[in-house]
This record gives structure tokens, C-alpha cells and sequence, in this order.
């Protein structure tokens, strides 16, 4: 059923009248081309013919790039997204505007 269409003004998908593809048409009936590899595949596979290079490439990536490292490997620590909602941990903003020392130099400082 993988029959391919004449490039014709026949078998152009419906549109509206804004140029809008409607619901259940595509431009593209073929989909998206398959590469037979991504740069992952080719990594791992340089890695799984040269161990020891897998072995270098992590002491360089630790050396590098620790934090990063460590963040990928145990994800970001939990936030917790209900800053001022607790009494016992309340949450306040001072900011206090100083006096301009001259006309065109703003003088603002915030305080947590």
C-alpha cells in the first residue's frame, strides 16, 4: 500500500482558505527519511571497538564537565515551587529606591 503519488495539483493535501493544512491531510505523505544511523550510534559504536577510549573519554568528561556530569547522571535535586505559601518559612522582598546621584545614573538596590 506504499504506492507513491504523481507530483500533480491532484495530490496536494486540502488547505484552508489561509493556506492551513486541514485535520487528517499532510505535505508530507512519505514521512520524515530514515537515516540508517544518529552520531549516538556511531559513538557507541567507536566506544565498543576501542574500550580503552571509553575509559580516557570519562576521565575527561569528569575532569571537564563534573557538575554536568553528575546532573545527567542523578538529574536536578527536587524545587520546591511553594516559595511563600509556607508561615514557617516566610518569604520576603525588600527593595528600596536610593536617591539618584545624578540625572542619568539609576540607583537601585534590591535587598532579599
Amino acid at each position: 500500500m506504499n504506492q507513491k503519488l504523481d507530483k500533480t495539483s491532484e495530490n496536494k493535501p486540502k488547505r484552508d482558505e489561509k493556506g492551513r493544512l486541514l485535520p487528517g491531510y499532510t505535505a508530507n505523505p512519505e514521512g520524515r527519511p530514515k537515516r540508517s544511523w544518529s552520531i549516538k550510534d556511531k559513538i557507541w559504536q567507536r566506544f565498543e571497538d576501542n574500550p580503552e577510549e571509553l575509559e580516557a573519554f570519562i576521565k575527561e568528561l569528569l575532569k571537564r564537565y563534573k557538575g554536568l556530569v553528575w546532573t545527567m547522571l542523578e538529574g536536578k535535586p527536587p524545587q520546591d515551587l511553594t516559595l511563600g505559601q509556607n508561615p514557617e518559612l516566610p518569604f520576603i522582598i525588600k527593595i528600596e529606591k536610593k536617591e539618584n546621584e545624578g540625572k542619568n545614573s539609576p540607583n537601585v538596590s534590591n535587598t532579599i
